[in-house]
């Protein structure tokens, strides 16, 4: 798997399971406004992440050539 696709994995999986989260934790009050600001801020949080694991996997692959 290339580094350049781990932040879109990340946004991805953030956005899903903050929609999740979202949806479900909410209790019935509004369930979709929360579904859907949650997926927002997880897909924020999973882009830097995905962004930070590629640029330590690029990092690592540096030192090792």
């Amino acid at each position: 798997m290339r580094r350049a696709s781990w932040p879109v994995i990340g946004l991805v999986l953030g956005a899903v399971a903050g929609a999740l989260w979202g949806w479900f934790g909410a209790g019935g009050y509004e369930a979709g406004d929360s579904a859907i600001g949650t997926s927002f801020l997880c897909a924020l949080a999973g882009l830097l992440i995905g962004a930070v694991a590629a640029s330590v996997a690029a990092r690592r692959a540096r030192k090792h050539r």
